[in-house]
């Protein structure tokens, strides 16, 4: 696994800035193809969908927490071959974590490997499974939870590659100055966007108001896609929405947005964020493809790691919502590549103890060998 670290430490610090951006600019179309001899043109991002009411979830119990990423299990494979598919299709979010995607794109780390590579923007990894068993996309990018749901109802999915984990104030929860609401305990009785149900940010909710003495059955919870959640706060539609980067930063710097809490602080600080999924049947048809784009995105994972302002000009190409200026200062995850099975155990692990899943699963039983 190439476990990459920006600096010293396993996450990133917390940064200042001006945004200069209007929150309504949050909106637009569903999806994203990506160019891949140049960085893609920005795109408006998905337009937001009315959004179901929130289903009680049972209230976790305590699970254990994320800690410093051990030796490597498994890392990408050497060339056995040229790829069975050249041409893939990824389904992604449009969020500052799939960076190392446009990156190996505009750098050719994917043409070196023989791969040409394309793009569609999903509300949220839970989305895009359904894409990705029929065979519409090849590879799903998407938070940890939404994949071991999916193969606890016996989808068959297999996770490729890890993507990113957790730093500070990569994901965060924002409300209005005016809301009153500055505290997780201060969430009581209010309305909480979450970009899916059942995922992630509703895990990690879940968490910080367990720890403030609350359940998920003190507030109600709304799915709203992340590029509409600033807006939806400004009309006053919800009175606190969890966001990742660049976001959370929009939100403050447009709207004077309150940070309530950062999204993964306390039991779930590092937590395992997301990774890439294949089916089954694709991994044992195209060996030689899985291998071939792990070691793409391995390549630039390392040039996101390593190479001054890589990301912030990476980000403006896909996200029409950010500036060269301010994705230079926003917080960004850890960027990962390579599988580290005793890391992402902890998701599961975390998701039986919480009543999300009826067992803990293996992690070695639903990865790419």
């Amino acid at each position: 696994m190439t476990n990459h670290r920006r600096g010293k430490t396993l996450r990133l610090g917390a940064l200042l800035f001006t945004f200069t951006l209007a929150a309504a600019a949050c909106g637009g179309d569903d999806d994203t193809t990506a160019d891949t001899t140049a960085a893609p043109a920005a795109t408006d991002a998905p337009a937001a969908t009315d959004a179901p009411a929130a289903t009680d979830a049972p209230t976790p119990t305590d699970a254990p927490v994320a800690t410093d990423a051990p030796t490597a299990t498994t890392a990408p494979a050497e060339p056995a071959g040229p790829p069975e598919k050249a041409e893939l299709k990824l389904g992604i979010i449009p969020i500052a974590d799939v960076a190392p995607v446009f990156i190996g794109i505009e750098q050719g780390f994917f043409a070196a490997e023989g791969l040409t590579v394309t793009t569609e923007f999903a509300q949220g990894g839970a989305a895009a499974i359904p894409a990705v068993i029929s065979g519409d996309i090849d590879f799903a990018f998407g938070a940890y939870p939404s994949f071991f749901s999916a193969v606890q109802e016996g989808l068959p999915l297999l996770i490729a590659t890890e993507a990113n984990r957790a730093a500070p104030l990569f994901g965060g929860l924002y409300s209005m100055p005016d809301s009153g609401i500055t505290t997780p305990a201060d969430m009581a009785g209010k309305t909480i966007a979450v970009n899916t149900l059942n995922n992630l940010v509703q895990l990690a909710v879940e968490v910080q108001l367990q720890d403030a003495g609350l359940t998920l059955d003190d507030v109600t919870l709304v799915e709203i896609p992340f590029p509409d959640m600033v807006a939806t706060l400004e009309r006053g539609d919800v009175d606190v929405i969890s966001v990742v980067e660049p976001f959370g930063t929009i939100a403050k710097n447009s709207l004077g947005a309150v940070l309530v809490t950062d999204m993964f602080a306390g039991r779930i600080e590092d937590f395992p964020v997301a990774g890439f999924y294949v089916t089954e049947s694709f991994a044992a048809d195209n060996p030689n493809t899985v291998a071939a784009f792990n070691r793409a995105f391995a390549a630039a994972v390392e040039y996101a790691n390593t190479v001054d302002d890589a990301v912030p000009q990476i980000l403006p190409t896909y996200i029409s919502t950010a500036t060269v200026e301010s994705a230079r200062t926003l917080n960004y995850p850890l960027f990962v590549s390579g599988l580290d099975t005793d890391v992402v155990q902890v998701v599961p692990d975390f998701m039986a103890d919480a009543g999300l899943l009826d067992a803990t699963i293996d992690v070695t039983s639903v990865i790419v060998k």
